[in-house]
């Protein structure tokens, strides 16, 4: 059983207060302000802009995945963080109909995060390729999955009313019908046990300033099945997405730094996930004091 004494005090909380608001921001954990100094103050200011390289900055993001990773079910090198929510909604979306080129149905449901929707219609309609977003209440989304569909964009809980989707049984459907499935677990990642591997998940997105506790404009984070980004056709369409993606055009996308890179590399799975501009290392600093606070959530019975 969780030891919530011990958990509440590994964050700075206001005494006396009982805060329920995680759903939107999490709470500070100790030792993350002593870290943002450290940063600050050690690195950017004293070793500028050879921190870059001497303080990892650039690998930060693969490192806080891993992280990340073993918080959702997903294997190393699987995860990466970077840019926001949104941006890794589109990748993923993206990829998925890139994987599926001969259909042209999105399939989500009336549940899900408005942003999500919002994102998808704009990447449809950029497109321009006679693609469809199919809404559908939350309870009809197994019955909707037909061979029509390239992918399912669903978020694991909703936000409003907390009702969880079966992550491994939607995924099931969406495979035995052809498609892929992607989920949105900014509501459910640091929350309750999540398990993409298990439930055979293609792609999933979520946002650390929620229940990850990684601060205001902390960034999000995509997880890539290993089989696509380890496959050629796989590596080559999420490469195209992180082409895509770039904005404004040139910025490094986890390959090679300081210099403009498109194409999939084969010297390793963390370095093919999609990301749009150089780590937000300020906004990454929660994740060193994230990490053991939310340890003990995957432990509870």
């Amino acid at each position: 059983m969780t030891d919530f004494a011990a958990t509440r005090a590994a964050f700075d909380l206001p005494e006396g207060v009982i805060y329920l608001d995680g759903n939107s921001l999490g709470v500070l954990p100790r030792g993350a302000a002593a870290r943002v100094e450290r940063t600050i103050r050690g690195e950017w200011g004293e070793r500028l802009i050879r921190a870059w390289n001497d303080a990892g900055w650039m690998t930060q993001p693969a490192r806080v995945g891993d992280r990340i990773a073993r918080l959702i079910g997903a294997p190393g090198g699987s995860v990466v963080v970077g840019d926001t929510l949104s941006i890794k909604v589109y990748q993923a979306l993206a990829a998925a109909l890139a994987l599926r080129p001969g259909r042209r149905i999105v399939l989500s449901d009336s549940g899900n995060f408005p942003t999500d929707l919002y994102i998808a219609q704009g990447l449809l309609d950029t497109l321009g390729q006679g693609h469809e977003l199919r809404v559908v209440a939350p309870e009809e989304v197994a019955g909707a999955i037909t061979e029509e569909v390239a992918a399912t964009l669903l978020t694991e809980v909703d936000y409003r009313t907390g009702r969880l989707h079966d992550m491994a049984a939607l995924t099931r459907a969406a495979h035995d019908a052809g498609a892929l499935a992607i989920w949105d677990l900014a509501h459910s990642a640091g929350a309750i046990p999540v398990d993409v591997t298990r439930a055979d998940a293609d792609f999933a997105v979520g946002c650390t300033y929620k229940y990850l506790n990684g601060g205001p404009g902390a960034p999000a984070f995509i997880h890539v099945a290993p089989r696509h980004a380890a496959s050629r056709d796989g590596a080559r369409r999420v490469a195209e997405v992180r082409r895509w993606a770039e904005l404004p055009r040139g910025l490094p996308s986890g390959v090679a730094p300081h210099r403009l890179h498109h194409a999939a590399d084969d010297s390793g799975l963390a370095v093919r996930l999609p990301r749009a501009r150089y780590p937000q290392i300020s906004a990454l600093l929660g994740a060193p004091a994230r990490e053991a606070p939310l340890e003990p959530a995957h432990r509870a019975e």
